[in-house]
């Protein structure tokens, strides 16, 4: 009882945070669309420009994310199931999900209040179960924003755009690649767990 009060006690303060940096994000897309920074260093209008539409899309996201119900997500049926294409996320190493597991970002570890995703090592069914549904919220926040990311494409001209296009949807996908990659592993756990519980 006293983790869930601080738990949402966290999430509460990390929500304002959020807003915050939203209503930041917005106001330095606006001074970027009214042409009241184009006096600056190319690349650092561009980054200003670019930093703000990631704030915009992204705090969107994350809220969206955290008012979904958590019982919504099945991770036995599409698109989260596990396929054997898959191999259990073996084919996910071949692609340096290794990498970026050790140089991702961990939003708990950012928000207050969000579900930790790093204790990956509990036994606790209730734990491991939250778990999964937090890996497929993330998976499907993740997928909308790889949808999004020609935005950048259309709000930042020439080269930039194009780049940044690319850039933002392949780092989506990486984070998609490391929710599939870790998925199986701790539903493997679980497995282990009701078999015990079933004897």
């Amino acid at each position: 009882m006293m983790d869930n009060q601080r738990e949402k006690g966290g999430l509460g303060v990390g929500k304002l945070v959020m807003a915050l940096l939203f209503v930041a994000s917005v106001a330095v897309f606006a001074l970027t669309e009214s042409g009241r920074l184009s006096h600056l260093f190319k690349p650092l209008y561009v980054f200003l420009r670019m930093a703000s539409i990631v704030g915009i899309i992204g705090i969107i996201a994350f809220f969206i994310g955290e008012s979904i119900p958590r019982t919504w997500y099945d991770y036995r049926r599409f698109p989260f199931k596990c396929y054997p294409w898959e191999k259990n996320g073996r084919i996910y190493e071949k692609l340096g999900v290794r990498w970026l597991k050790n140089h991702s970002i961990d939003m708990s570890r950012i928000v207050p209040g969000t579900f930790p995703k790093q204790n990956t090592m509990s036994r606790d069914r209730a734990h491991l179960e939250r778990l999964v549904q937090e890996m497929c919220n993330a998976e499907l926040v993740h997928w909308v924003l790889a949808f999004l990311s020609p935005v950048f494409w259309l709000l930042i001209e020439g080269w930039y755009g194009v780049a940044i296009t690319i850039g933002y949807a392949m780092s989506n996908l990486g984070d998609i690649m490391i929710q599939r990659y870790n998925r199986p592993r701790i539903i493997m756990i679980l497995k282990r767990i009701e078999a015990c519980e079933s004897c």
